[in-house]
């Protein structure tokens, strides 16, 4: 579940594109992808990285890893904003 669309991560959308991407190979298939498999299938689409450079498994592993860790990140800061609200609505009559 991407949760750009709820908060600014100041991440571009070809960032969050990649990172969807990589996500999926990652996870959604039977068959798990490699990150080497990956930046294949980038580099096979002529894909870049936001940075202009040509894809290799490092930097799939990059986008994946760094992708993991907002995404916690962002979890973490609704479900405190959530906890939050929840707790000023019971207090108010």
């Amino acid at each position: 579940m991407s949760l750009g669309h709820l908060v600014d991560s100041g991440y571009t959308e070809y960032q969050q594109y990649l990172y969807d991407r990589i996500k999926g190979y990652r996870e959604g298939f039977l068959t798990i992808l490699t990150y080497k498999e990956i930046s294949e299938i980038f580099k096979k689409e002529q894909l870049k990285t936001p940075r202009g450079s040509d894809f290799g498994a490092n930097y799939v592993y990059s986008i994946y890893k760094k992708g993991k860790i907002r995404e916690e990140r962002l979890k973490k800061s609704i479900l405190k904003e959530v906890s939050v609200s929840e707790v000023i609505v019971h207090l108010l009559p």
